[in-house]
């Protein structure tokens, strides 16, 4: 059977691991072009009285980003 492709889709479920308020009522995944991302969500009221649902998203691999480089070359601190 082939696999389920998940590209641009995710997935809510109840957070029943919420210990306090500011913890997200919902969390899930998302995919966006192939990107993992985790996804965070919190039954809110606004104002007028709408409910409405906030998220937030955050990568899956924080650590993909390359480190930075000096701007320019220096032996002990000190440039040449």
């Amino acid at each position: 059977m082939p696999e389920y492709d998940n590209t641009n889709s995710g997935v809510f479920f109840v957070n029943d691991r919420k210990q306090k308020e500011t913890h997200p009522d919902y969390t899930g995944k998302l995919n966006v072009e192939g990107k993992e991302f985790y996804l965070k969500g919190w039954k809110k009221t606004a104002k007028s009285g709408a409910n409405f649902l906030s998220v937030a998203i955050d990568p899956v691999d924080k650590g993909g980003a390359a480190p930075k480089q000096p701007t320019s070359p220096t032996i002990d601190n000190e440039p040449f």
